[in-house]
């Protein structure tokens, strides 16, 4: 029962520095969408409604009509930033352990071939790192059987 599943996330971010950037974009997105539907049906409502009034009184107008529209928009933010971050997941998860897997085979580490979750992105990659992994493992074992070629056989005194 307490058994973890291979197939279940456990940390809500991988890669903070990555996902962490994702969500400022999202925010950024948010506001710039905010802001230009904003100035563009202030502008409407400016150009069409007749007799000048004060600018003013057209956000009050604006706040009345569009309030809910702006409160509901607010409510689903944090649930999309919520998506974005376990979307990004399927990406960031992968590269992770990818860079980790390379880092390891560069100094001289044993490691394994990269499996990824069936909805993670870049499996095309993992094959190629699996086939480089095993070029490279494959290379190491005939450099080992050419030096034990090589060596002299130690006298035995």
């Amino acid at each position: 029962m307490s058994e973890i599943k291979r197939d279940k996330r456990i940390r809500k971010f991988v890669d903070g520095k990555l996902q962490g950037a994702l969500l400022l974009r999202v925010l950024l997105y948010a506001f710039c969408c905010f802001t230009v539907v904003t100035v563009m049906i202030l502008t409407w409502r400016i150009a069409v409604s007749g007799p000048a009034r004060l600018f003013y009184t057209h956000f009050d107008d604006l706040w009345f009509q569009y309030a809910p529209v702006v409160i509901a928009l607010l409510l689903l933010l944090p649930l999309i930033m919520i998506d974005v971050v376990r979307f990004s997941h399927r990406f960031v998860g992968p590269m992770l352990r990818m860079r980790r897997a390379m880092k390891e085979l560069a100094e001289g580490g044993k490691v394994e071939p990269l499996r990824f979750r069936k909805n993670d992105f870049w499996h095309d990659a993992a094959d190629h790192f699996n086939m480089l992994l095993r070029r490279v493992q494959e290379q190491e074992e005939q450099l080992a059987q050419t030096r034990q070629a090589v060596e002299p056989p130690e006298l035995v005194s």
